[in-house]
């Protein structure tokens, strides 16, 4: 995983749930929009702490959300996908 440290611990932490995120999202595969029973099983099945499950889901929903857009509009094309 990339080490990007700041001095600002609490972005730190976001930057670490974020990353952990996105590498859970990669492993379930490159289709969009995954379901929260999809996610969560992939989680609990990781070696994150429980106490960082929260922190996790928030961000792979941030990701996930900024993933997002219409598929019902031509002019975005093909998708870019985890």
């Amino acid at each position: 995983m990339l080490n990007f440290k700041t001095n600002v611990p609490e972005l730190d932490s976001e930057n670490i749930a974020l990353f952990r995120a996105s590498a859970i999202l990669e492993s379930m595969g490159n289709q969009p929009n995954p379901t929260a029973d999809e996610f969560y099983a992939y989680l609990t099945d990781s070696d994150l702490p429980t106490e960082d499950h929260q922190a996790v889901t928030l961000a792979a929903i941030s990701i996930e959300t900024m993933m997002g857009f219409d598929l019902t509009e031509d002019e975005w094309g093909e998708p870019t996908i985890h």
